[in-house]
């Protein structure tokens, strides 16, 4: 949450993160005995804990904290304050309050600035609309919204269906790895601690496909966006979750560029056409040493072919997967029957309105 609120980098903690850590503690302990899925005694809550919090309190008053002004220099109580306005939280309004004097004379500035520097980005990140769905999600706001947790579980594992599909495409760029690291800490530890359950865990094992994996289980952090919060969470998936009920797949155009220790734990590798030497190698050292001539076959592979090296095998092979029906919307489109298409947008003076509502409204029209 640091490095995304406030962009503070690892191993660079500074006071104001403890009292952020503090604070939340604190909100979280105050909900503890509200939660809908059970009561949490609050010695064992720590900031780590899932329980809901406002996020939009936190900041409300750490502002109040930074911006209040008092009548008395040395007593620095809410009895003291010099208000204007009290402001609102869930607006996002700030407290207002008389200016301070610049003469050590009343109203005097607030001796609490420790937490000044966060103050701005949090607002800023809270008031991004295309942050709403996890600071404002509708159904799992706090402790007065009609779910918790336990219904995320049940939507995602408690159904007649054999697929769960979570769509991520919405999610901006930079919220992809600190998304895909929750979610796989979600099911993983709820599989650690439910382990012995009937309806989870060993007796009910799952399987996490991670789609396009390159792009937020890297080797390294390169990106400023990419904190290494979804590759730690991937990787203790691929080394610890077999003894829980919790295996997980790696799909990637890029396996070169995918974290060593995952591929590490790999135990089978599916491969269809790769012509990028370092994605064969990848595919290549990993296979026995005898199959050298059959992994060479990686960048001649028709649509639909593959080979598979590994635990899922007697025998490496070269084999044809049947195509889906009907086909997904990520086909090649027909270029040469496109580029022969008249378009003529300017006689229609609606042309291009459509997208732009989309694209500002980030979603596909009707």
């Amino acid at each position: 949450m640091i490095f995304f609120l406030v962009g503070r980098p690892e191993g660079q903690e500074q006071p104001a993160d403890k009292r952020l850590r503090e604070k939340i503690i604190e909100l979280k302990k105050a909900n503890a005995a509200k939660l809908k899925a059970g009561a949490v005694e609050e010695q064992f809550i720590t900031a780590d804990s899932p329980i809901p919090f406002d996020i939009k309190q936190l900041w409300y008053d750490f502002d109040r904290e930074v911006n209040s002004t008092y009548d008395h220099n040395s007593n620095h109580t809410p009895e003291n304050e010099c208000l204007v306005e009290e402001g609102d939280s869930k607006m996002l309004k700030p407290a207002k309050f008389q200016p301070y004097s610049p003469n050590n004379t009343a109203p005097y500035r607030s001796k609490n600035q420790i937490m000044y520097p966060y103050v701005g980005k949090i607002y800023s990140r809270l008031n991004d609309s295309r942050y709403s769905f996890m600071f404002n999600p509708p159904d799992y706001y706090d402790v007065d919204s009609p779910n918790d947790i336990d219904h995320l579980y049940k939507n995602w594992i408690d159904h007649e269906e054999r697929l769960t599909i979570l769509d991520l495409s919405g999610v901006p760029f930079e919220l992809i790895d600190i998304s895909v690291g929750l979610i796989s800490r979600l099911i993983y530890e709820s599989m650690y601690w439910g382990r012995f359950e009937e309806y989870t865990g060993r007796n009910r094992p799952i399987l996490m496909a991670y789609e396009e994996a390159h792009s937020y289980l890297p080797k390294s952090e390169r990106s400023s966006h990419i904190y290494g919060y979804a590759r730690k969470a991937v990787e203790k998936i691929f080394k610890e979750g077999r003894k829980f009920g919790v295996g997980a797949m790696v799909v990637t155009q890029r396996p070169s560029e995918i974290s060593a220790t995952i591929l590490a734990q790999v135990g089978t590798f599916i491969a269809l056409r790769l012509t990028n030497s370092g994605d064969k190698g990848t595919v290549q050292s990993a296979a026995p040493n005898n199959m050298n001539s059959m992994i060479e076959l990686l960048p001649s592979l028709r649509i639909g072919e593959a080979i598979i090296v590994g635990e899922a095998i007697n025998i490496p092979s070269r084999v044809r997967i049947a195509l889906v029906e009907p086909r997904p919307s990520s086909n090649d489109p027909d270029l040469v029957g496109s580029w022969l298409k008249s378009f003529k947008t300017e006689k229609n003076e609606n042309a291009y309105k459509g997208l732009v509502k989309a694209l500002r409204e980030r979603k596909h029209q009707n």
